[in-house]
């Protein structure tokens, strides 16, 4: 994998870096058509993509119902022990798909895009990275409820929300340009092309 310069990083970048939008703007978000999106491999990718963003979607409402008084604090940290794990057990396996097998094989036919697609595995090492630490800070929180019933909920969840809102940020930012810059490929060349499947 090659050196990423430092303003394409993930978390320091604003969507995908200008010379890698040239077929973004001339296959716009507006025009892929029903026929891209659910073709068999588009399809099935987006439909992983839409996991994250649920999963993701989930947690935040969990955390901000115990933020609200909403949600009891058992009901809490079940919904979040059961959704971050679901969260982890999909995204490492769809990562390890992607690094060894979706992304070389737009490489192997697109060589422009191959630095593109070197940022995209190397938004994969920062997610996790930053879910690490997510992580750490989630079963920190845990044992701390579990062993003060008495503490300041709002406090505590609070705290670790920024840190899940950071791991958020870049896993949001981190899928759309993910689609921004495969998706008009396989719009400009098919699926066929790249011999993808699921």
């Amino acid at each position: 994998m090659v050196n990423i310069i430092e303003a394409d990083q993930l978390g320091k970048r604003n969507g995908l870096p200008d010379n890698l939008r040239e077929l973004l703007k001339k296959y716009p978000r507006d025009t892929w058509g029903d026929d891209i999106l659910n073709g068999n491999w588009v399809g099935y990718w987006l439909g992983r993509h839409s996991v994250f963003k649920e999963i993701s979607l989930a947690i935040n409402q969990s955390l901000q119902k115990i933020l609200d008084n909403n949600i009891s604090i058992n009901k809490f940290l079940n919904d979040y022990v059961q959704l971050m794990n679901l969260m982890l057990k999909n995204l490492n396996s769809h990562h390890t798909v992607e690094d060894n097998y979706i992304f070389p094989k737009f490489s192997q036919k697109i060589e422009k895009f191959s630095y593109g697609l070197d940022l995209l595995e190397n938004d994969h090492h920062l997610i996790h990275s930053s879910i690490d630490n997510v992580i750490l800070e989630g079963n920190s929180l845990i044992k701390t409820i579990n062993n003060n019933k008495t503490l300041d909920i709002k406090k505590v969840v609070g705290s670790y929300k920024v840190v899940n809102d950071e791991f958020n940020k870049l896993l949001m930012a981190h899928l759309n340009d993910e689609e921004d810059l495969l998706i008009p490929l396989v719009v400009k060349h098919g699926e066929n092309y790249f011999n993808l499947g699921h």
